[in-house]
């Protein structure tokens, strides 16, 4: 990996690291919700048991007598292992068993079956089979809040199922199937006979067998012993000894000690891992939807604007009150915001040329509380500490501030002068800042647009560029008003001052072509309320002298 690859890949890292900083806020209110949810739900959540019954299936049904001259009754071979095992699967967990389990525990007047509107199907999503890999056993396993019930439940599926599994045979199809078996052993004794002697071991063998067969058909015949094999009262009967069943309950259930839900610990850490990693998803996913702008790379992005400099956003920086921050550079002179504003000073001073000076510039914002006003007073101020002498003029005739910052009434202002009203000699005044000087905006006229396009301003900013080294002009938003439009043209150039994470893309996108037709000249953005790092801003306080 070459230098250049390796220094973007930091900047990524970077630019993904700078948007958790922003974001913290929705990941760590996310993760919270979602820790706190899933914790305080575990922990109110009423325990679920589980009980485990386990039974054995063979494929292949037993013989029903266990003596040598036994009589297989079927066979399972055509069956595959996973169909069969499979059809013995949907068998325990049908609706036939389960309703008659279901009304055999009165489970009916239970309130989570009684508000249920299939109180059968709710009751089977609590009963699971589970095979038991590479074995013929089964686990059946049932759930309930009750333990001893859940037990119950689990035992009872089971034997019902057993039962209905039972092969059961009567008299006359036993008999019948025992004289065929004895005419078989007969036909064959009778054809190796033609072969072997009486004392070879097969017509020994043979004869045994024939022996055997014709005691079991006796005992059939004789045998008057009959029970109940259905379980249900029904009227299947079968002889002791004659009853064949291929399924058996290995291990029935116990009740249990240990619940299987809420597992507090796992819920509580897939928690911890959701809620982190939901957090920084929806982190990048607001990122994403906001089309805001937040960095110097933002306002690059858009065509070819200049950055004239970031104006920091520190938590806990000062405790200045809103007042004392729209003199920040003359009560803190050595806060890093203060010495923002004069590095964006510095970088208005560069910009201008001996062709196209800046004297007299227009300070505006895209939308309202962007920080305009805030921004040229610090602005002037700055400037005023070079020695240089400096005009602030309240051109927001709208809603004027610059009287409530400096002091005094807003009795003769801008206003006056253009209405005829004072001369100009009367609305300059003086403030407590050294080489700072103030046009207040003066009382509301009814006409604030037409009185911005007279000439009467013109001859206003002619008047003052003679006497004043600067004149920054506070002015309202440009997408809410036109006033800022109308008097650039007359101005040396126009600043918009755009706030991090407030200012749409889309509205300096908007402005640009209007400022482009008015022929005014827009000297470049300023960046209010940037987010800055911890280490860069103990990087400002220990530079600038906050010792």
């Amino acid at each position: 990996m070459n230098i250049s690859t390796t220094m973007q890949a930091g900047l990524y890292l970077k630019d993904y690291i700078d948007v958790l900083r922003r974001r913290r806020d929705v990941v760590v209110l996310f993760f919270i919700t979602v820790v706190l949810v899933v914790t305080i739900g575990s922990f109110l959540m009423r325990p679920v048991y589980r009980a485990t019954a386990v039974l054995l299936i063979d494929e292949e049904s037993p013989n029903i007598l266990t003596t040598s001259g036994s009589v297989t009754l079927g066979s399972q071979d055509y069956y595959s292992y996973r169909e069969y095992y499979q059809s013995q699967i949907e068998i325990i967990t049908s609706i036939s068993i389960a309703r008659r389990v279901f009304e055999e525990l009165n489970l009916g007047t239970l309130p989570a079956y009684r508000r249920a509107k299939e109180p059968i199907k709710r009751f089977l999503k609590a009963v699971k089979v589970e095979p038991i890999r590479d074995t013929r056993l089964l686990k059946l396993h049932a759930e309930n809040k009750d333990p001893a019930l859940a037990a119950k439940t689990a035992n009872r599926i089971a034997e019902i199922y057993v039962r209905r599994n039972l092969y059961y045979i009567n008299r006359n199809e036993l008999m019948s199937l025992l004289k065929n078996e004895y005419l078989k052993l007969e036909t064959k004794l009778s054809e190796n006979s033609k072969v072997f002697k009486e004392k070879h071991p097969e017509m020994i063998r043979l004869r045994q067998e024939m022996a055997e067969m014709a005691k079991n058909i006796e005992r059939v015949k004789n045998s008057s012993f009959e029970y109940d094999i259905s379980g249900e009262g029904g009227r299947e009967r079968a002889f002791e000894g004659f009853k064949a069943n291929n399924v058996s309950i290995q291990d029935p259930a116990e009740k249990p000690a240990i619940p299987i839900k809420p597992k507090k610990r796992l819920n509580i850490l897939l928690a911890i891992i959701i809620g982190a990693m939901g957090g920084v998803g929806l982190a990048f996913l607001f990122e994403y939807l906001d089309d805001t702008i937040k960095s110097d790379t933002d306002i690059e992005s858009l065509s070819d604007l200049l950055l004239l400099g970031n104006i920091p956003k520190v938590e806990n920086a000062n405790k200045e009150s809103w007042h004392k921050m729209d003199l920040l550079v003359h009560l803190s002179p050595r806060d890093p915001v203060a010495e923002a504003y004069r590095a964006i000073r510095t970088s208005i001073i560069f910009s201008a040329t001996e062709e196209r000076p800046l004297k007299c510039i227009v300070i505006t914002s895209p939308g309202p509380q962007d920080g305009k006003t805030t921004t040229l007073c610090n602005l002037g101020i700055s400037m005023a500490q070079l020695r240089k002498k400096v005009l602030l003029v309240d051109g927001d005739l709208r809603k004027p501030r610059l009287h409530d910052i400096f002091g005094g009434d807003n009795n003769i202002g801008l206003s006056s002068f253009l209405c005829g009203q004072a001369d100009l000699g009367k609305l300059v005044q003086k403030t407590d800042i050294e080489n700072l000087f103030l046009v207040k905006g003066g009382p509301h006229p009814p006409n604030p647009s037409e009185l911005i396009e007279s000439n009467k301003l013109k001859e206003f900013v002619k008047e003052v560029k003679k006497e004043f080294d600067f004149v920054l002009f506070d002015s309202p938003p440009v997408n809410v008003v036109t006033d800022a439009i109308i008097l650039s043209p007359i101005t040396d150039g126009v600043i918009l001052v755009a706030e991090s994470g407030k200012t749409p893309k889309r509205a300096l996108l908007r402005i640009m072509p209007i400022l482009k037709n008015a022929k005014a000249r827009l000297i470049g953005i300023i960046l209010n309320k940037a987010s800055l790092t911890a280490h860069n801003y103990y990087y400002y306080s220990h530079y600038y002298g906050k010792k």
